[in-house]
């Protein structure tokens, strides 16, 4: 019944097309013959036409409208291969378990990270400074630099200052004290410190009757102290040492100077030591913390100057090491603070809102604690610090990074310090040191 139902509806559906047809078709085109057509003729000829008009509806018809679905908003980061961890390194899959986070809450915006040699050819400020006048579109969104580099990318304009979009929660309260300024240049902020690196002694308790602190502790101890003596332009711990005893670089006007009483005291101090064969020439052949480390390990020495990274990855090898600061006159602590920045190379205000969120991202707390303690260098907030589970270097870090002295560049390579460094080699090598810094501060009138 239904069957019969259907064919009789299609039947007269297809009358109804035809006659419907029939009225526009002219009277030239009706066929000549009256013969009675019948049902199942009609019908065929009717589903003809029908697909007929089907076709040229379809040929004058507009094409369907297609919405393309929209591509991901881009944030592109430039990594250094010196702050990104190894393979098998646990410190690895925290770094790139926080990337993937990222992706997972920010479903369309897209984290493009490349790592990046952070000096010579492809290193991240030479890329900057070739790429910006010619392709634009290739630099990156965020990268992250030194200090030094970051005041050459600032003065020839490879990155923007931040002061007016940062949060304040990012670079602000939540920093540790005296860390902004580490981004900082002349009082703009073109850099939200990441990473910190410290300098300080590491010693072995059972070789020293009394903590290796000051000057005079060093003398009477006698062990052999080991430090990169040879760095240029100057040792950053000869360097803090001079300033420890209020040594100056520059004078009132900025011209370079060198004190003559603090030089003297730094001078007898590596004098008297290189007596005792506490110190050695063998000392300026040491640019590096690395160069050493193993006379520590087999315990040729039971003092040695080393920086964050240095001791926290490698005193595994020395389970009973302890940090200390590096020796001064009275023992007062002091260190030169250094680190990773994030600074922010694009110009459109639309990147720079996406800059902000990963930035933001890369911040958080929890994440920037993993991290750094993870991959041995110190975060650059109270809170992250406070997470470590390491408490021993912690309470170190925190009370160290109070005496921490930012040393500006000019100062550093300028030529007092030029001249404090070739007067310290001379001492090591047997000068006398009032006459080594007569020779050195003649220079100075």
């Amino acid at each position: 019944m239904a069957r019969h139902l259907i064919l009789a509806t299609t039947l007269l559906f297809a009358a109804l097309i035809a006659a419907c047809g029939a009225e526009r078709l002219p009277s030239s085109a009706l066929p000549a013959s009256s013969t009675p057509t019948s049902g199942a003729q009609l019908a065929a000829a009717t589903l003809v036409s029908a697909r007929s008009a089907e076709r040229e509806l379809l040929a004058v018809a507009p094409p369907a409208q297609v919405t393309p679905t929209p591509a991901n908003e881009k944030v592109r980061i430039w990594w250094p291969d010196e702050l990104y961890p190894p393979e098998g390194d646990p410190a690895r899959e925290v770094l790139e378990d926080q990337f993937d986070s990222f992706a997972q809450t920010y479903t369309t915006v897209e984290l493009e990270v490349r790592r990046k040699r952070t000096t010579g050819l492809g290193g991240i400020l030479p890329t900057l400074r070739t790429a910006s006048p010619v392709a634009p579109g290739a630099l990156p969104d965020l990268t992250l630099m030194r200090r030094a580099d970051m005041i050459t990318a600032a003065n020839e304009g490879l990155i923007v200052p931040l002061d007016d979009w940062v949060p304040e929660d990012v670079a602000g309260n939540n920093l540790l004290p005296g860390v902004r300024s580490l981004g900082e240049i002349n009082g703009v902020l073109y850099g939200v410190p990441y990473t910190l690196n410290v300098t300080h002694s590491a010693y072995r308790p059972a070789a020293f009757s009394a903590l290796p602190a000051s000057f005079a502790d060093v003398l009477n101890a006698g062990t052999p102290y080991l430090f990169p003596a040879g760095t240029t332009p100057v040792s950053c711990t000869v360097l803090l040492q001079y300033r420890a005893a209020g040594g100056r670089l520059v004078d009132e006007s900025g011209a370079a100077t060198l004190d003559r009483e603090p030089l003297l005291e730094v001078l007898t101090y590596y004098a008297e030591g290189t007596v005792a064969g506490i110190f050695t020439p063998a000392l300026v052949g040491y640019t590096r913390y690395d160069d050493y480390w193993n006379q520590f390990v087999t315990g040729d020495s039971n003092l040695v100057g080393v920086d964050t990274v240095t001791f926290l990855r490698r005193r595994s090898s020395v389970p009973s090491a302890l940090p200390v600061s590096i020796p001064t006159p009275d023992g007062t602590p002091i260190t030169a603070l250094d680190g990773w920045m994030w600074v922010v190379t694009t110009h459109n205000p639309e990147h720079r809102q996406r800059a902000n969120v990963a930035l933001a991202w890369m911040m958080r707390i929890g994440g920037q604690s993993l991290f750094t303690e993870a991959f041995g260098v110190l975060p650059t907030q109270t809170r992250a610090l406070r997470l470590w589970d390491d408490r021993g270097y912690t309470d170190f870090a925190q009370d160290l990074l109070t005496t921490a002295v930012l040393i500006p560049e000019s100062q550093r390579n300028s030529s007092a310090a030029l001249s404090l460094q070739e007067a310290i080699i001379a001492v090591l090598e047997g000068e006398a040191p009032d006459e080594a810094a007569e020779s050195v501060l003649a220079r100075f009138g």
